[in-house]
């Protein structure tokens, strides 16, 4: 088998592997996809509103064919483009569409559509983008919000089961940075084909370690994103690690010309993020701890019966018996956290506003380390 066929290979094995996990991810998260829901829709634009559910249904089952077919054929460099496409258009309909899964899956189809037949410059944008992924991943743990949200509730108290006054040793507590400090190395590591390898296997270690922490096994969390680590797994494992021949990336052919553009996508408006400019997952700002919550204080629960499903026993700041954390709500009826933009939180208070008019509610958006800067409080 010649080396072009070796690539050929591993290009399509990665474009159906992207297929099927989509595919999954849209089956899984079927009611984000409709417009019949509790959770409201929050489009971009004022135009978008009121779209009817049956374009909704239109736009996903489109896709979903588009996904079947390329299962079947990954030759036909216009489905890509297609899928892309009507992905974005349905997406464009509700901001909490735009997950950090589906934006990678449409960046992976984005660079098998424009590098079409060039194997080994689709892979290696593969490569960049999983360097992308892992080191803004990694930068935005480290903060204290990824310690207290992540490492102290989730991992230490909640997986392994240490009680908060042994968490609270400081060189236990501190020592969750180390998560962070691995993961960004991890990114840096994969741009050098000397530490790939190790690199690769460290950040396939993470992934097994995240699904043992969110699967029943552990948690029994925030269900879509099991597949999502399980590909990650897939893509680690074909690009960095079943390698053909050694290569390193050639960033000047990588990011001339037109492909520039991608460069500043992925390479530079994800760091924007830190300074409030970019979104939080489009800037792989993932598991951080950082991102924006909102808690609802209901005060008159007679007016609110349709929601008792998602029903909240945290508490935050609400005093009242009848609470609704924001991603709660998501997960359990659109398998789902909430896009954690400010903009997104406020256009859901304004819609409940006008859904219950009766209710009483109110809304904080907040964030750790609940700072005054860091609570928003609307009536």
């Amino acid at each position: 088998m010649t080396i072009p066929h070796i690539w050929y290979q591993k290009s399509q094995w990665t474009i159906r592997l992207t297929a099927v996990f989509w595919l999954i991810a849209k089956i899984g998260t079927f009611k984000l996809w409709t417009a019949d829901r509790l959770l409201p829709l929050v489009p971009p634009f004022a135009f978008l509103e009121n779209i009817p559910n049956s374009v909704h249904l239109f736009l996903y089952i489109v896709v979903l064919c588009h996904l079947i077919f390329t299962l079947i054929n990954t030759n036909c460099r216009w489905i890509y483009f297609s899928t892309i496409f009507f992905e974005i258009l349905s997406c464009a309909l509700d901001q909490n569409r735009w997950q950090p899964y589906i934006y990678q899956y449409i960046l992976i189809f984005l660079f098998a559509g424009i590098f079409f037949k060039k194997n080994i410059k689709f892979t290696n944008l593969l490569q960049f983008l999983l360097i992308v992924i892992y080191f803004n991943s990694g930068l935005h743990k480290l903060n204290s919000g990824f310690l207290y949200n992540v490492w102290q509730n989730m991992i230490l108290h909640r997986f392994i089961g240490l009680d908060y006054t042994t968490i609270q040793s400081p060189w236990l507590y501190q020592s969750g940075y180390i998560l962070g400090l691995i993961e960004t190395f991890a990114g840096i590591a994969l741009c050098f084909t000397r530490f790939q390898n190790r690199a690769a296997w460290l950040m396939i270690g993470m992934h097994v370690f995240i699904l043992v922490l969110i699967t029943p096994i552990g948690l029994n969390y925030n269900v879509i994103v099991w597949p999502w680590n399980v590909l990650m797994i897939g893509l680690l494992y074909l690009i960095f690690i079943k390698k053909v021949q050694t290569e390193t990336l050639n960033w000047i052919k990588l990011f001339s010309g037109k492909n520039m553009i991608l460069f500043v996508l992925l390479g530079i408006m994800p760091l924007t993020n830190f300074f409030g400019i970019w979104d939080h997952f489009l800037s792989f700002n993932l598991y951080s701890g950082s991102s924006m919550k909102m808690e609802i204080c209901i005060e008159n629960p007679l007016e609110t019966k349709q929601y008792e499903p998602y029903y909240s026993s945290k508490k935050t700041f609400c005093k009242t018996q009848s609470v609704i954390q924001s991603d709660d709500w998501a997960l359990k009826e659109l398998h789902i956290v909430v896009y954690p933009e400010k903009r997104v939180y406020e256009k859901i208070i304004q819609k409940w506003k006008l859904s219950n008019p009766n209710a009483k509610a109110v809304f904080h958006i907040y964030k750790y380390p609940y700072r005054k800067n860091d609570i928003f409080t609307y009536q």
